[in-house]
């Protein structure tokens, strides 16, 4: 924790600098900022991201209507005043980043309820389209109805007279989704370049092949997999995981199976060394910091993100930083200047893993720039 705090009081100092601000005394607004970044740095670390957090989660189904006027069936959880079906969206603690979630093969979206319930939690408005359900699901489809389902939030919070309106944050958006709705949510996001994070779940190749569409995928993405999965082996994820482009990680859930990933046990599951209700806390939390990061802003949660795994975190962590260090999936001046408050120091902005973030990081970055 000490280490942490040095570092994060570090970044922040070098921060302020390039800002003109750096505190002469104590007292002084840029000192109290510099302490503020500091205790939400630690804070951030001591929170744990799997159990619930400080809104109150609700739910309820939608009428999603497409671009060309079609319509379908989708199931949303958020902020709400209540946990009552149906409750007040809480706008006031808004506007909330958008997540879609793609549901596996023959999967109820109702499978994936606690995920939801607990993503809400946290601040993030989820909602998972309820098509595509049948034995012969079109997977482009499927994907192209969560791109469709994060532009019907988008422009329901723009609507005075819908529920939506005021807390949506079109600009903050994701996709997840589990199994066949993993492999589509890369679809979603090559298709999509407005969505910043992708979390795919025991991602299944699909048809459209996900693994090609990986290639097309520069935002930031954590793949996540069961180490003993039977039904999609995790090295399914590996060509996934080379082919992307932004800031990529490999999650092993030691121990996890195929359907931990869902609530309750549907035909043909599978099962692993660690029970359902372990998996998912773990998935919740590697779900959770990712989005808070990348989707919410929470800067401070980097080496929570980025660092490396404690022992009982039960996960091994594959990871690989690119130049785009905000996962925006360009290479600009809010990346240089990440890398900027790093000068010196390990962690965020060290793009050739030396251990220290120097001018040979800085070169790697100029040398990707986008804009």
């Amino acid at each position: 924790m000490a280490d942490l705090a040095c570092r994060a009081a570090l970044q922040c100092r070098a921060a302020a600098y390039l800002l003109g601000m750096v505190p002469t005394r104590p007292g002084s607004m840029p000192m109290m900022a510099l302490l503020a970044a500091l205790a939400l740095a630690v804070t951030a670390r001591a929170q744990d991201l799997s159990q619930p957090g400080p809104r109150t989660p609700a739910r309820r189904d939608v009428t999603v209507v497409r671009a060309n006027g079609s319509t379908f069936a989708a199931t949303v959880h958020y902020p709400g005043t209540s946990t009552s079906v149906g409750a007040p969206v809480d706008a006031s603690a808004g506007p909330f980043p958008i997540v879609a979630f793609g549901h596996g093969f023959l999967s109820a979206v109702t499978l994936y309820a606690s995920t939801g319930a607990h993503l809400a939690s946290w601040g993030f408005i989820v909602i998972l389209p309820q098509t595509q359900g049948g034995f012969l699901p079109s997977h482009s489809a499927l994907a192209a109805d969560m791109v469709s389902s994060l532009d019907w939030l988008d422009a329901e919070g723009d609507t005075p007279t819908s529920p939506w309106f005021g807390a949506v944050d079109g600009d903050r958006r994701g996709a997840m989704g589990h199994s066949m709705g993993g492999g589509c949510s890369l679809l979603a996001a090559q298709s999509d370049p407005r969505i910043r994070a992708v979390i795919p779940m025991a991602a299944a190749d699909t048809n459209p092949s996900s693994v090609a569409a990986s290639a097309g995928v520069r935002t930031a993405t954590r793949l996540v997999v069961g180490s003993q999965d039977t039904i999609v082996p995790p090295a399914t994820a590996n060509p996934m995981y080379a082919n992307l482009r932004g800031p990529s990680q490999l999650v092993s859930v030691t121990g996890g199976s195929h359907c931990g990933f869902i609530d309750s046990s549907i035909a043909f599951c599978d099962s692993g060394s660690i029970s359902r209700t372990q998996q998912l806390a773990i998935v919740r939390r590697e779900c959770t910091d990712f989005l808070l990061l990348y989707l919410a802003g929470e800067s401070a949660r980097w080496n929570e993100v980025w660092g490396p795994p404690s022992p009982s975190d039960g996960v091994v962590v594959q990871a690989r930083q690119t130049p785009d260090l905000n996962g925006d999936g360009v290479v600009d001046g809010t990346d240089l200047g990440i890398l900027l408050a790093s000068w010196s120091n390990a962690g965020r902005g060290d793009l050739n893993g030396d251990g220290v973030v120097d001018g040979i990081d800085l070169g790697i970055l100029l040398g990707a720039w986008t804009a």
